[in-house]
């Protein structure tokens, strides 16, 4: 039974594997394209998988779990404008907040329906088969 941490690994490999691409193909917002192609399987092990943005995408975390009302104020001036466009907003701006986009756990709702049938069977097919090994070893 040695390779039983190597078929857990595998499977939950396999399984943050697929709760990646369901994100990236189905459930990630898409306005630049950015978000979702940051989308990554950072670590498996035996009993966990980490999935999800790497830092390069800093607002990741707002757009998956949202923000609440804030002001913004500017630095180092004194009223925010943006001169390209002509337009001056004032000595502060309330913004309403994000609404929460979770598309990570989106995307697990999606892959559990679906995929995570057949990673349970292939991680099934893999442990019977080290038990018939283990079987015949013991038999000889």
């Amino acid at each position: 039974m040695k390779n039983i941490d190597k078929y857990l690994k595998d499977f939950l490999f396999r399984v943050g594997s697929g709760v990646a691409q369901v994100a990236k193909e189905k459930t990630a917002p898409i306005r630049t394209g950015n978000l979702k192609r940051d989308i990554r399987v950072f670590e498996a092990n035996a009993s966990e998988v980490k999935i999800g943005n790497t830092l390069k995408i800093k607002y990741a975390k707002y757009v998956h779990s949202g923000t609440r009302a804030y002001t913004i104020k500017p630095k180092n001036k004194k009223a925010l404008a943006n001169k390209k466009a002509g337009l001056f907003f004032g000595k502060k701006v309330k913004h309403p907040g994000i609404k929460a986009n979770p598309y990570l756990l989106n995307a697990w709702n999606v892959y559990k329906n679906g995929g995570l049938k057949r990673a349970n069977k292939a991680l099934a097919e893999n442990i019977g088969q080290e038990i018939v090994k283990e079987i015949k070893i013991i038999f000889k």
